[in-house]
């Protein structure tokens, strides 16, 4: 892939000042046995001053290095996973409800969405991750980019703060900060264990050295990540029966097909699907390849039905995968007064083979150019199996053989063999596989530069952070006119060669009898067989299914046909990331009754670009038209060569934002401190310019008791992927009318304003020794916070746009009608494609309780401590608008609505832990509220789990040895019905894990 030439531009300007600053130091560097003590200085997240989380009048959750190592040194999506003001984020692989995960994971605060939590490196941004989440075309910020090594402490605002970090900090910030004053080496690796799967391995170095006399500092770390692969068919409460769990990732076109003949067809006034399969007949061998036979719901039939296939026997719970990061930073003091800081972050994430179905369903289910002639050999080779069900059809030289023509085709000079008697239903590879497997390739670049300085007694601080993150995604779909030659025996990358492509006076692909008739599964043609007589087994992966079909033909194998049936696809995304900001800051010559009043104040501009281009196989300005590759101008059929995916086009924008903000620190007695601060953002364009101001106050009423409180806007402006009139994303979803995955494309929107909201938190702080004995200490957070929420950007839920445009018929001139494509007469069940576009959505308004517990108090030799986290979602009302009324998204699933994800109102966990000496035993429980599958009668049920991590630290604590067992009784995620039958967002599918790890650090080391 290119580097834009914009991105081009800031490296040649920042890479020079990084290669400087290293080359600086290194000639200086002198290894040192011991570090020198140094007091750290930190800015506290939400806040340009320094102080400390303690005293901040902001809702801060700390994470510290330790914190992390008595957790077992969770994965950053672990760890978010256990948070309980996180709910939705995205991580574990999932096609059906985001499709985010496999190598990618979020961060989702108070489950207002991934990309209203703004992410922060050392308190600096870095770009979003190209291609959007395909349910809601947000764009993303991978929380997997940091080495787990080279992390000090996780800071996490739970609060919004637009006055501070402008848009995008709507819900809240997570903010990484490195060990970036390290001296000496460490290495650490640690194991996952699970039950049929390869587990989780990751390795990690961190080296750090003081420069020149403690003049300078050097860091550097890497990690590297290998995770295992783990199929959906490995677990047992996952695929399921379709008696048991229907809309468990079963689907109505299925393989082998069903088969309608024409006669019937003709004579049953039902229109729509339904009709025709109430008539068709159901291959013999469906059940026992893995697929499921079920009847259609008209009164009195007894005929046809639907073979049904899952699809979801080839997906996994876990995709194979490795990650590599390395992070160097480096720090030197100009002078007594200026020091020069530079870092590097380098992260490639790969996942060579994404599985998924073999194959999607045709767009159009019915379609009356998919017949079946007379002497199709694979027609002919059933009807010798089961003259009574497919004889009648046949047309050959055997008794089995009945059909001996049409008045109507005879009429028209069609020899009996090749005339017309039946159309098909069904996909083109199913329950015999293979599976396909696609890669994704992830990786991201960021270079920072800055300089921190103080002039007397005020500091200031010049930075400029460029990053790149770079995107390949890769699929596979079936051509529609090589669909059409497989089916009339023209199949063939030979035969395609041999016998060309014929199009009519309209540019549409039409072979003349003539031709059919010379070269029809002749030669290097052949046919693409929908029976099952064409199937040599089910895959290994499928239920109930057979590893030898009786009736399969080997001269009918349609995996001869794979490669030239099914083309790889796919498309590139870059997103860049360019920002220079500066900050001045200190004491004010104002004096309140508490001291000094201080300040910050800055300026920011940053530029972001977005690209994103298809493969020429897919483009929409190279191949639009579905007859095939010669025709480049079409009436009809404008959706590219491939029959589900669409095409797609180059994009290429970029946008520049400015910002101004200040903050003021209001000392206002000795016990209370305010906090006023202001920023001015500017998109230019239609998304405008947005002023946020934030107060927050802070008593401390007691030495041991105090109350904070704070109260804001906030704002997000659209991603650029979201203004693009002609950028296309694509989804697949469950569309209950034709029982099959359809195609839904969103649409950016030029239009867009930026959402917003108001924030408000209010809380609780207790911190008391002594309450029990001399050495306890109690400490306990309670804070209330609530969201209003104005315009909110999302996708126009496909669901409401079918349920307007077809209620219940769908009329031409009704609302939203222009948004479907059908594939016969307009009806929800001929459905083919939905387009819905970005919009500003309805009100969204929510509030809760955080809060926290933890008393620690001696016991015997060591220390032991009970806490308690949790937080309480009180409400979460969604208002109505043109697509739908009001409701209640709290303790739902949200299943199928891009308004909201999963909501649950109680989430937390109980922490007990003991310490003495070199050894840490630690116990969590961790409890998940029950909620609704909105869009069935399903409760899913509450759910605890339990874990348990010990450390110990050997010689002289140089080497420490974890062990960890997580969900200790192997708990089965709870039961959704859902794809996949559990929600991903939410929920363990791995079951019982068993981890360890060891560091070791030769020498001792500083941190």
């Amino acid at each position: 892939m290119k580097t834009p030439r914009k991105g081009r531009t800031a490296l040649a300007i920042l890479a020079p000042l990084f290669a400087a600053a290293m080359l600086f130091l290194l000639p200086a560097a002198q290894a040192e046995e011991e570090a020198s003590e140094q007091v750290e200085e930190i800015v506290v997240t939400g806040s340009y001053i320094k102080g400390t989380p303690e005293d901040a009048p902001l809702p801060v959750t700390t994470l510290t290095r330790e914190d992390l190592a008595n957790e077992g040194t969770p994965t950053v999506l672990d760890l978010i996973k256990n948070l309980s003001f996180s709910q939705g984020a995205d991580g574990e692989t999932d096609q059906f409800q985001a499709g985010a995960g496999a190598d990618r994971a979020t961060v989702n605060i108070r489950g207002l969405g991934p990309s209203r939590s703004l992410v922060l490196v050392n308190g600096r941004r870095t770009t979003w991750s190209p291609h959007a989440i395909g349910a809601q075309a947000q764009l993303l910020v991978d929380v997997n980019v940091i080495p787990s090594v080279a992390i000090e402490r996780i800071e996490i605002l739970r609060d919004g703060a637009a006055a501070t970090y402008g848009s995008d900090a709507i819900a809240g910030v997570m903010n990484f900060i490195t060990r970036r004053d390290f001296v000496g080496f460490e290495a650490t690796a640690n194991h996952k264990m699970i039950d049929d799967y390869d587990g989780d391995t990751e390795a990690g170095l961190i080296w750090g050295t003081e420069l020149a006399d403690g003049r300078g500092h050097l860091v550097s770390s890497f990690s590297y990540i290998e995770r295992g692969e783990l199929t959906l068919s490995d677990r047992d409460w996952a695929i399921l029966p379709y008696a048991d769990s229907p809309t468990g990732g079963w689907s109505s076109v299925g393989r082998p097909s069903v088969v309608v003949p024409l006669d019937r067809w003709e004579a049953f006034p039902v229109g729509g699907f339904v009709g025709l399969l109430a008539t068709g007949i159901v291959d013999p061998n469906c059940e026992r390849l893995g697929g499921a036979r079920t009847t259609v719901g008209i009164a009195g039939n007894t005929l046809g039905g639907f073979c049904r296939f899952q699809y979801t026997a080839f997906d996994n719970i876990a995709e194979e995968a490795e990650r590599w990061q390395w992070l160097t930073e480096g720090t030197w003091e100009v002078n007594d007064t200026t020091t020069l800081s530079a870092s590097f972050l380098m992260t490639d994430s790969d996942v060579p083979a994404w599985n998924t179905s073999p194959s999607y369903p045709p767009n159009r289910l019915v379609d009356e150019n998919r017949t079946i002639r007379a002497n199709n050999p694979g027609l002919v080779d059933m009807a010798s199996k089961y003259p009574d069900l497919y004889g009648d059809m046949a047309h050959c030289g055997e008794a089995y053989c009945r059909y001996a023509g049409d008045p109507t085709q005879d009429a028209a000079g069609i020899p009996t063999a090749w005339q017309d008697v039946a159309w098909f239903y069904g996909r083109y590879y199913g329950q015999d596989g293979p599976l396909r497997d696609h890669a994704r390739e992830n990786d991201l670049q960021r270079l920072e530069v800055a300089l921190d300085g103080t002039r007397g007694d005020y500091d200031w601080q010049l930075s400029a952070v460029y990053s790149q993150s770079e995107r390949l995604s890769l699929g596979g779909d079936t051509m529609v006119y090589r669909d059409a030659r497989a089916r009339q025996g023209l199949g063939g990358f030979d035969c395609e060669a041999q016998v060309p492509n014929e199009y009519d006076e309209n540019g549409n692909l039409s072979f003349s009898l003539e031709t059919v008739m010379a070269h029809a599964g002749q030669g290097p043609c052949r046919y693409w067989i929908p029976f099952s007589n064409s199937m040599a087994g089910s895959h290994p992966q499928v239920r109930d299914g057979t590893a030898s079909n009786p009736d399969f033909n080997p001269a009918l194998n349609n995996r001869e046909l794979l490669e030239y049936m099914v083309t790889e696809l796919g498309g590139t995304g870059e997103t860049s990331l360019f920002v220079l900001e500066g900050v001045f800051g200190g004491p004010l010559p104002w004096t309140l009754a508490g001291g000094n009043v201080s300040f910050a104040a800055g300026a920011h501009w940053r530029h972001e670009t977005y690209e994103s281009g298809p493969f020429d196989i897919n483009n929409f300005d190279l191949f639009p038209c579905a007859a095939g590759p010669e025709i480049k101008d079409c009436t009809s059929n404008r959706n590219g060569l491939f029959g589900f995916l669409p095409p797609s086009t180059d994009i290429d924008q970029d946008r520049d934002i400015y910002a101004v903000f200040g903050e003021m620190q209001l000392p206002l007695s000795e016990t209370v401190e305010g906090q006023l601060s202001v920023r001015y953002e500017d998109y230019g364009s239609a998304t405008g310019a947005s002023v946020d101001p934030k107060a927050a106050i802070r008593w401390q009423a007691t030495p041991s008791i105090g109350l904070r409180a704070s109260v804001g806007t906030t704002f997000r402006g659209p991603t650029l992927n979201q203004t693009v009139a002609d950028d296309s994303s694509n989804s697949l979803q469950y569309i209950a009318q034709t029982g099959a995955f359809k195609r839904v494309d969103t649409k950016g929107n030029p239009d867009l304003e930026p959402e917003e909201a108001t924030t408000l938190n209010v809380g609780l702080l207790v911190d008391h020794d002594g309450l029990i004995a001399r050495d306890d200490n109690l400490f306990v957070t309670l804070d209330y916070w609530s969201y209003d929420f104005k315009k909110p950007l999302v996708t126009e839920p496909y669901t409401a746009v079918l349920a307007t445009a077809c209620n219940p018929g769908c009329d031409p001139s009704g609302p939203y009608f222009n948004r479907l494509t059908f594939g016969g007469p307009p009806s929800a069940t001929n459905l083919e494609i939905i387009d819905i576009n970005i919009v500003n959505g309805p009100d969204i308004e929510t509030d809760g309780i955080d809060f926290t517990a933890r008393y620690e108090f001696g016991a015997g030799p060591g220390i032991a401590t009970v806490g308690l986290t949790g937080t309480r979602i009180l409400g979460y009302d969604i208002g109505s608008w043109v697509l739908g009324g009001a409701y209640d998204a709290l303790g739902s699933m949200n299943y199928g609505t891009s308004l909201a994800r999963t909501l649950v109102e109680w989430k937390g966990r109980v922490i007990l832990n003991y310490n003495v000496g070199p050894a840490n035993i630690r116990y969590n429980a961790n409890y998940v509220d029950e909620y609704e599958r909105d869009t069935a009668d399903i409760t899913v049920e509450e759910q605890w789990t339990h874990d348990l991590h010990v450390t110990y630290r050997f010689l002289s604590e140089r080497l420490e040895l974890s062990a960890s067992v997580l969900n200790i009784s192997d708990e089965d995620p709870p039961f959704t019905g859902v794809e996949m039958n559990y929600d991903a967002f939410t929920h363990n599918p791995f079951g019982r894990m068993i981890k360890v790890g060891l560091t070791y650090t030769p020498g001792g080391c500083s941190s």
